[in-house]
């Protein structure tokens, strides 16, 4: 049952990466624009975005910032980023 339990939080987890990194990829329009702002490859990018291995901390958590500074951001938020 811990298992199951793990497996589950797993897919789950991954599930909201790659969600994270889909909104960040609309937000900078191209996969080599988005990769360029990780600091990743566009393939190692397109690998995560299609399930394929998870992408490090640091990369989701860059995109979560870009995402969290865009168009439903607070003002001063996303006005703060354009800086």
């Amino acid at each position: 049952m811990e298992s199951l339990v793990r497996m589950f939080a797993t897919i789950v987890g991954n599930t909201s990466i790659i969600r994270t990194l889909e909104r960040a990829l609309r937000a900078m329009g191209s996969v080599q624009r988005l990769a360029d702002y990780l600091g990743v490859s566009p393939a190692q990018l397109e690998d995560w975005l299609a399930g394929r291995g998870k992408a490090p901390n640091a990369v989701y958590l860059r995109a979560l910032d870009l995402v969290a500074s865009g168009p439903f951001a607070a003002p001063d938020r996303a006005q703060a980023r354009r800086k």
